[in-house]
């Protein structure tokens, strides 16, 4: 048996929290830090990535996955290291129906945290160079951006925040980095990763709140996608939030198509703050029951 075989024959699972390519599965597994538990009916990863736990899994049928999902989080959950996350990381891509899953999750203090769409720029234009007006550039960024890029990257996504771990394996990752100023200022950044195959990352770009309005997101995402194309890309991709609007419509105006969505739970590393919010539920509960006492 090949390696290409050997890969493919290793994930017979139908029922998955995300759809993995065979060789994406490899990868997760290959990645220092993953604990991976499996039997002949399924599979569960914890997979250290960008500053958080992101927790995959993978069941014959629903009923298999009702079964094992609680017996293989309790087993892998031990291994969480509150030092090393702020959370456990979990999608939801291309269920059917989520009310099969929320129950599940939710005994296991997964909750939703928010909707996220990636999209996907299909012809990138090497000759389309970005043309900024008076009073506006684009220049590389050096480390004494970072602290700028990271309170705009906060400021920016709000309570949707990854939060400061993130940011800063994110900044492990940059390839190349940009920041845009106004008269001196910066008011907006884009940072790119890696380009795999003819693919290119952008893993942000961000304009500070009290710049919104201004077409600084439109100049900043377009540097990045263009500068993917100098460097050989066909395609480029970005993870946006649909809840900031801004962000949706920036991305359809210069060419980027949904390629997938999906849904994020969260599940937080502190398990003082989850036995807490376990009773502030439970009162929540007793109440919606029973009314107040008088």
């Amino acid at each position: 048996m090949n390696e290409r075989q050997r890969i493919a024959e290793a994930q017979p699972f139908l029922l998955r929290n995300v759809p993995l390519r065979p060789r994406e599965r490899e990868r997760l597994l290959q990645t220092p830090g993953t604990v991976h538990l499996t039997n002949e009916r399924g599979e569960m990863l914890l997979v250290p990535q960008r500053g958080q736990y992101h927790l995959y899994w993978a069941y014959n049928d629903l009923e298999t996955m009702r079964t094992l999902f609680p017996k293989m989080w309790t087993q892998i959950r031990k291994k969480v290291d509150p030092d090393e996350a702020d959370h456990v990381h979990l999608d939801l891509v291309a269920v059917q129906n989520r009310d099969w899953f929320d129950p599940m999750l939710n005994d296991a203090d997964f909750f939703k945290f928010a909707e996220w769409m990636e999209m996907v720029h299909p012809d990138l234009d090497p000759a389309k160079v970005p043309e900024f007006p008076d009073g506006v550039k684009m220049r590389r960024a050096t480390d004494d951006d970072l602290d700028v890029f990271s309170e705009i990257w906060s400021d920016a996504y709000g309570d949707l925040n990854d939060g400061e771990r993130t940011f800063e394996a994110m900044v492990e990752e940059v390839t190349w980095a940009g920041a845009l100023e106004h008269d001196g200022k910066v008011v907006a950044f884009a940072m790119n990763g890696a380009i795999e195959g003819s693919e290119g990352e952008i893993l942000a770009a961000c304009v500070a709140p009290d710049a919104w309005g201004n077409g600084y997101g439109r100049l900043a995402l377009a540097a990045a996608a263009y500068r993917h194309a100098s460097q050989g890309a066909v395609r480029a991709r970005i993870k946006v939030r649909p809840d900031i609007k801004p962000a949706l419509k920036t991305c359809a105006d210069l060419g980027f198509r949904l390629h997938r969505a999906g849904i994020e739970y969260r599940r937080p590393v502190d398990e003082a703050a989850i036995r807490q919010a376990r009773e502030e539920r439970r009162v929540v509960g007793v109440k919606a029951r029973f009314g107040g006492w008088r």
